[in-house]
């Protein structure tokens, strides 16, 4: 990457993400299979986690650890810890939070000089509330044990996350700028879809914009309203695009002379205006 590359990255609380990881990874981390449940499994992983298999139970302890290219089962080590931390610090040059996101799509507009329009989303890869797990208070806390390593870098970057707005950007500016993103989402929302919401994967008319099914997850996925104009059409695909269907099309952009990587669904592009005759047949 060139010199001037600006790298950023993002962090999420470790209780909600243990509990996620659990579901969408039910079937495959072998740590997560055999128990009941999550509060199962909390009550006494080193029942079901198994150094043997630690190549695919990476989802079921510090995940966030190991995806910073770490030792996700390293001794939690306060010396060992901080030094993680620092080499982090630089080696990206801001780290967002995914339970304050709106937040975060702020600090990243101003921090690279966006417009609004640059961060605003539709949420992707959400699960249906049924398929969430409740967590008990003990697991709660077994969680920051558990996942000790996730936990105090979750912390540490929430901390730098609020001292940083404070510093360049400030609560009160703060709040009026997330809450004219989140008018401007609506906006979009109410041009582009046809149920104002997401909904259920049994419900999504177009199997081109289904997204992948992980564990015992129900993926959310979005329906576009019919007769939208070309213009209106194209921004509101790549606000619904799911992530596996849009990966295909950037690689395509990226490498137009390499075969383009098959993941298993119908809608594989060349050109934006080939995606857009796709998308729009039912």
């Amino acid at each position: 990457m060139a010199e001037n590359t600006f790298y950023f990255s993002i962090v999420r609380n470790p209780i909600p993400l243990l509990e996620s990881s659990y579901v969408y990874y039910k079937n495959y981390a072998p740590a997560f299979r055999i128990s009941k449940d999550v509060n199962e499994y909390l009550a006494s992983p080193m029942k079901y986690y198994h150094p043997a298999d630690y190549s695919q139970n990476i989802y079921a302890r510090n995940i966030m650890w190991f995806d910073f290219g770490y030792d996700n089962n390293a001794k939690d080590n306060k010396r060992y810890i901080q030094a993680v931390l620092k080499e982090i610090e630089q080696n990206f040059h801001l780290i967002l939070i995914a339970d304050y996101f709106d937040e975060s799509m702020i600090l990243l507009k101003h921090t690279l000089c966006w417009d609004l329009d640059d961060v605003i989303y539709f949420k992707l890869n959400s699960r249906s509330q049924d398929t969430v797990q409740t967590l008990t208070p003990e697991s709660e806390e077994r969680i920051k044990a558990w996942c000790s390593l996730d936990w105090k870098l979750y912390l540490h970057f929430n901390q730098s996350f609020w001292r940083r707005i404070e510093e360049t950007i400030g609560l009160e500016k703060l709040e009026k700028e997330v809450n004219h993103l989140r008018m401007r989402q609506k906006e979009l929302m109410e041009t582009c879809l046809l149920d104002q919401e997401a909904v259920k994967k049994d419900r999504i008319k177009n199997r081109a914009l289904l997204p992948f099914q992980s564990g015992a997850a129900n993926i959310l996925g979005y329906n576009l309203k019919r007769d939208l104009d070309n213009r209106t059409l194209r921004t509101c695909q790549k606000m619904v695009i799911p992530e596996l269907q849009y990966t295909s099309y950037l690689y395509a952009v990226q490498h137009p002379h390499k075969k383009r990587k098959q993941l298993g669904f119908p809608l594989l592009w060349t050109s934006f205006q080939e995606k857009t005759q796709l998308l729009t047949h039912n």
